[in-house]
């Protein structure tokens, strides 16, 4: 299980989130990715984005079978990091050892969850995030949303959201073995 975090804020209430989730699964630090503290490149296509962090980053991706992408709610889509890693993803289409890295994406399962201080997420807020698995023949599964009531959320707010997701991931593991 990896988890991509797209927090601007190492204390956020992303970050937080993170932090939760990845006590309910039992998950070592390495199991997450802070893409601010990476050196991630934006997109280009010419010349290729010098040497930056992203291939490790999808390194890490095909050694894991369960995909989670956390991010906070930036004017109703994802965070700009998490954006850029999305943009960064047409690396894997441009060449033909790219294209190898792109296929070995699939059958990997895939959830989102994201923070804001909307009562519900905003419409279309999961699209990108599905159809980006879909292209790469994931398994989109589902976003979970953690409503955020008080920016930023209390010491020792729970996180019944995070449950319910730690819940899933654990039925998808068992109906893979």
């Amino acid at each position: 299980m990896l988890v991509i975090s797209g927090s601007a804020r190492g204390d956020g209430n992303t970050s937080r989130t993170v932090e939760h989730l990845r006590r309910a699964l039992g998950l070592r630090d390495e199991h997450v990715v802070d893409l601010q503290a990476r050196r991630l490149e934006p997109f280009r296509y010419d010349p290729p984005p010098a040497a930056d962090d992203f291939q490790a980053i999808v390194d890490r991706v095909l050694a894991h079978q369960h995909i989670v992408f956390a991010t906070p709610v930036y004017w109703y889509a994802m965070s700009g990091l998490m954006k850029t890693f999305f943009d960064r993803l047409t690396d894997l289409l441009l060449t033909p050892d790219g294209r190898r890295t792109g296929r070995a994406l699939a059958g990997r399962d895939v959830w989102v969850i994201a923070t804001g201080t909307d009562p519900h997420l905003p419409d279309g807020f999961e699209i990108p995030f599905a159809h980006t698995a879909e292209y790469f023949g994931m398994r989109w599964r589902q976003a979970f949303y953690v409503q955020v009531p008080n920016n930023p959320l209390p010491a020792g707010h729970h996180f019944p959201v995070v449950q319910d997701l730690a819940a899933a991931i654990g039925a998808a593991q068992k109906s893979a073995a």
